[in-house]
């Protein structure tokens, strides 16, 4: 009756069920929390007032959305030094949506693209649902994480589309280097392949870090970058996202005349939202420094708690929202994060569950409010000495 696709295993399994059962009793630290609307955070009133827009009650299809949208994204990246301009931007509704557009515009049935691991779960199932292959490249963990450019194209063979990238990534943090970026370039331009680029945490570079800028201009190969106010703006509930073009023009071209057909048939990202554009992206002025304050604090509070704490080891990273830990391995990832639930009601994520192949590896999120980030680490890792004790 149903698809392949959609055979997905739909049981929750015993992490959530664990921490539902804490939850329910109001016993759990979630570390997980990466949702800024439940962050503490404030919001302009500007925000609403956009939304009330006497304009949004007029309906004007247009497949890569309206102008004056499109204009606030242009005038994002040229804050940054990036010229983009709007007739090269398409809006959509998030970038999980402009993923799924990708995965039709440059994939059958079949065919499939790479991705360097750690990376969110989440493209995995996107993939699937379009029925394209994911196929995941450890990067290399040496005081830093570094790209395995020739381990992606050994993954590659004759149905290889494309390449993902996340810049910086989640939740390894690192950002591409110049000679990663030129090397992927240089691959995907021999082999045919595109590049899709995921920028939605770059402006989020921790302490005595800093976002590292890519070149745009002259791409050998077909690229596409992605990017959206749900990360860059905190709001993750106004679904506006964008897709730009780069490369090879007569490529740049063809892709955006077969995109347009494809937004025509969705034109999903709604009036309202449009017409807010250049308040929601405005917003990004109150909201980042909120943000970038809260990571700065919540490290700060993990390294001090750490200092204490020689058996776990924190994974160094440059920017986004998330941050991993090396525990002892004398347990795996999964049993770690289960005894640390049941014994300690603390909630991460294990590893695996981003496609981290080194073990004894947890990942959570730095947005929780700085008390209640403070208690669930003092928690962990409590806990950790613990079962390192016997």
């Amino acid at each position: 009756m149903f698809s392949r696709r959609t055979g997905w295993r739909l049981e929750a399994n015993d992490l959530y069920n664990q921490a539902a059962g804490r939850r329910a009793v109001g016993d759990l630290a979630d570390l997980t929390v990466s949702n800024p609307t439940v962050c503490g955070f404030s919001y302009p009133p500007e925000i609403v007032a956009a939304l009330a827009s006497p304009a949004a009650l007029v309906y004007e299809p247009q497949a890569f959305g309206l102008a004056p949208a499109r204009e606030a994204v242009a005038e994002y990246y040229r804050a940054r030094g990036v010229a983009i301009p709007p007739e090269r931007l398409a809006l959509t509704a998030s970038t999980s949506e402009a993923y799924s557009h990708l995965f039709r515009l440059l994939c059958d049935g079949g065919d499939n693209v790479l991705m360097p691991t750690p990376s969110y779960p989440l493209f995995e199932m996107l993939a699937g649902v379009e029925e394209v292959g994911l196929r995941a490249c450890p990067m290399v963990y040496d005081a830093g994480w570094h790209l395995d450019v020739e381990g992606l194209a050994a993954l590659a063979d004759e149905r290889t589309r494309a390449v993902l990238l996340v810049h910086p990534n989640n939740p390894a943090g690192n950002y591409l280097q110049p000679d990663e970026w030129a090397a992927v370039q240089q691959l995907a331009a021999a082999r045919g392949w595109a590049v899709v680029v995921d920028e939605v945490f770059f402006d989020y570079a921790w302490p005595t870090a800093a976002p590292v800028p890519l070149a745009w201009e002259d791409c050998p190969a077909l690229t596409f970058l992605l990017n959206g106010c749900s990360k860059l703006a905190a709001l993750p509930q106004m679904k506006l996202a964008w897709i730009s073009v780069h490369g090879p023009r007569a490529a740049r071209e063809a892709a955006w005349a077969r995109l347009e057909v494809i937004l025509d048939l969705f034109l999903s990202v709604d009036a309202p939202i449009q017409h807010a554009a250049p308040a929601l992206l405005a917003a990004r002025q109150a909201m980042q420094p909120q943000v970038r304050q809260r990571l700065t604090a919540n490290l700060r509070a993990l390294d001090a708690a750490l200092a204490s704490v020689p058996e776990v080891e924190r994974l160094r990273a440059a920017g986004g929202w998330s941050v991993m830990l090396r525990l002892p391995r004398i347990h795996s990832d999964a049993v770690w994060a289960e005894r640390l639930v049941e014994q300690a009601g603390v909630l991460t994520h294990p590893g695996h569950f981003y496609g981290l192949e080194q073990e004894a590896c947890l990942a959570f999120s730095l947005l929780p409010p700085p008390a209640a980030f403070a208690d669930g680490v003092g928690k962990m890792l409590r806990q950790v000495g613990r079962e390192v004790a016997g």
